[in-house]
């Protein structure tokens, strides 16, 4: 199924089995009716007006991820609404239907007679078999519609306020066996993720990928950078579709960790109250007191990182059929991707393997988690070491607070993200520039921290192309005062005759109130402004998003920040490219070219202005390696222009992350981007 027609067709089955007009609406499904007919007494029945979350039983891990109970099962707390049938919130919509046949089955209800109570039916006291839950047809909605909304709360809570999805649609589908196959993706044309499973056989249980925490919370998260960040998928360098899937990845790992009590059910089998690291005895014998915390810091790492918690995607990983370099398809806990054990080096950067987005991403989540084994080994040292090993409740302790720390720092980092031409320097570049805004005293070094794992697979901020009205959120990693800092020279260009930078910043004539929310008001400011800016607003420049946030330290500072993002374009042929950026072999003189440049400025609750991450238009080296990558990829739009789209249409652009569809994507199917 192909092509427009396709599309027209599954959006209107989705419609329709979702609709007030569809003859299963009203069928609540068995376990809803026996449980209105027969109340349990046991078990919580939550008023979800009278509160802000409500707790939801889901699988904190693959199901094949088990200890003595079972499979990993927890309550997570999600956000409280009016529930409908399917599960349905105002965010997202569980749709039971087969993209591919178009056979629907009826929705689900998590309530017996109100839309505003609830009770877990699948609770450890109401249901203690947690063994059974995988053939659970509603248990299955319930996982994936509460792992889905925590993963936007988780959003919406470090960015300070609610995330649009791409679509303008207020609810995004869910559709839990859309597809009969061992894979799950989001997709732009059906306005929802789609989750593959597969029947038992050949002895192996049945698989549905809507019970993996990992898969679910990888998926949605594809789903809320494309509201956030709709141009990261744009022809450019593969840096920014690798941060599509490196931020996914990271998303579904570190958030984990905020499930209650799942570090400390993964961290030792059994019911052991201490785990042993097996390294601490040769390192305590040690008489040099640095040598000593040295070896203890890292045996200790090379543990953490052995743990399910640092692997992604058991349970698919352990039916996959042709893993990569990097991938761990054997021992007791099998898994999709294992980033954290990749090795420093920049030797990735001239490896054709690390050209691919899919396999880039690696770097970054290796950065990360590496980042994330060395916090939390570190955490450990003032740990009293008993005879059988370190207590294991402190040791959860205190990789749940790494862990949580480390995710917040990179989603708050995605507003401060250029919008267009991204580059793994970036990223790191405004994951830091963010913590400093929001926690300036950084009390356990997580940014050096961060700095090092970065710097070791060579990427480091770049000389920084930032406009620092208050000198305290630029990096100085090369010393360099904030705000003063070089940057590479842009392309020779004419200087506006008519911009000035002897005034300084002016805000006269500028409405502050509309400047919250106005994109003309931002593009006002813009124009006034634009050589102390160093925007050069002869280029044609568009205000495409202007936003509030509140925002909350880990130290209790609370900042209000008003955030607008604006791009640049430039279309010319390649004989016309300003001097400095250089067309590779392959283009024509008379060819067309579409080049991108654009940024975020940043102002105070008040409206003063404070800061300005900018992504020049005229970066030569940016530009000249981006039209390198394009003609090694063979990008050239539908119009014959170089960068101007990729062929595959603004839909289809995610399936990308995965070359090995990448030509049947073209052809054949109408789904934009797959998990594995």
């Amino acid at each position: 199924m192909s092509g427009p027609t396709a599309r027209t067709r599954v959006l209107d089955l989705i419609e329709h089995v979702s609709g007030p007009l569809s003859d299963d609406e009203h069928d609540p499904g068995p376990q809803a009716r026996a449980a209105a007919q027969h109340p349990d007494p046991g078990g919580a029945r939550h008023n979800l007006l009278r509160q802000e979350a409500v707790p939801m039983t889901v699988l904190a891990q693959d199901p094949s991820v088990v200890d003595e109970h079972g499979p990993v099962r927890a309550q997570i707390p999600v956000p409280a609404e009016r529930l409908q049938r399917g599960p349905r919130g105002h965010r997202f919509h569980v749709v039971h239907l087969n993209v591919g046949t178009g056979q629907a089955t009826p929705p689900v209800l998590l309530h017996a007679d109100d839309a505003w109570t609830y009770r877990d039916r699948w609770s450890v006291e109401r249901h203690p078999d947690a063994t059974t839950l995988s053939g659970d047809r509603e248990f299955r909605a319930q996982n994936v519609y509460a792992v889905a909304a925590r993963t936007l709360a988780l959003f919406e809570q470090h960015l300070g306020r609610p995330i649009p999805w791409r679509s303008g649609s207020p609810q995004l589908y869910l559709i839990p066996q859309a597809l009969v196959e061992a894979n799950a993706f989001y997709s732009r044309e059906h306005n929802g993720v789609l989750f593959g499973w597969l029947p038992a056989l050949g002895g192996r249980p049945a698989l549905y990928t809507a019970l993996s925490h990992d898969v679910i919370a990888h998926e949605v998260s594809h789903a809320i950078l494309d509201g956030l960040r709709p141009r990261f998928t744009e022809p450019g360098l593969p840096d920014q579709l690798a941060f599509h899937e490196a931020l996914a990845d990271l998303v579904a790992l570190l958030s984990v960790f905020t499930v209650p009590g799942v570090a400390r059910r993964l961290l030792v089998p059994g019911n052991s109250d201490h785990i042993l690291f097996p390294s601490d005895a040769d390192a305590l014998r040690m008489p040099d007191r640095e040598e000593r915390a040295a070896a203890l810091l890292a045996g200790r790492a090379v543990l953490l990182m052995h743990l399910p918690l640092a692997r992604l995607a058991e349970e698919v990983g352990g039916r996959a059929q042709r893993p990569s370099v990097g991938d761990d398809t054997s021992g007791r806990f099998p898994a999709l991707r294992w980033s954290v054990v990749l090795e420093a080096g920049d030797r990735w950067k001239s490896d054709p393997q690390f050209a691919e987005p899919h396999r880039r991403a690696e770097v970054l989540v290796a950065a990360f988690m590496q980042t994330l084994v060395t916090m939390w080994a570190g955490r450990l040292e003032p740990l009293r070491v008993e005879d059988d090993g370190l207590d294991a409740d402190r040791v959860a302790e205190e990789g749940v607070k790494s862990a949580r720390h480390l995710l917040a720092m990179l989603l708050r980092g995605l507003d401060y993200l250029p919008p267009v031409d991204l580059g793994l320097a970036d990223v790191i570049d405004a994951v830091l520039t963010a913590d400093r805004r929001l926690a300036p005293e950084d009390e356990h070094d997580y940014r050096t921290a961060l700095e090092h794992a970065f710097a070791g697979f060579g990427i480091t901020s770049p000389r920084h192309p930032m406009v620092d009205a208050d000198g305290m959120a630029a990096p100085a990693g090369d010393g360099t005062p904030d705000g003063a800092r070089e940057e590479p020279a842009p392309a020779v260009c004419p200087p506006d005759p008519d911009a000035d930078t002897a005034l300084g910043l002016r805000y006269e004539h500028l409405n502050l109130v509309a400047l919250r929310t106005s994109p003309e008001a931002v593009y006002e400011f813009i124009w006034n402004n634009a050589a102390v800016l160093q925007v050069d607003v002869r280029f044609p420049t568009r205000v495409e998003r202007v936003l509030s946030s509140t925002r909350v330290g880990p130290d209790g500072l609370v900042v209000t920040e008003i955030l607008a993002d604006y791009t640049q374009r430039l279309r010319t042929a390649v004989r016309d490219l300003p001097p400095g950026i250089r067309a590779p072999d392959g283009m024509a003189p008379e060819d067309r070219v579409e080049l991108w440049g654009g940024g975020v400025l940043v102002f105070d609750q008040f409206g003063r202005f404070r800061l300005h991450q900018r992504q020049p238009l005229l970066d030569p080296d940016r530009q000249t390696r981006r039209l390198q990558y394009l003609v090694d990829r063979g990008l050239r739009g539908q119009d014959g222009a170089w960068g101007s789209s990729d062929g595959l249409g603004e839909d289809r652009r995610l399936a990308l992350l995965h070359p090995s569809r990448r030509a049947a994507v073209r052809t054949t199917t109408n789904v934009s981007g797959q998990y594995t």
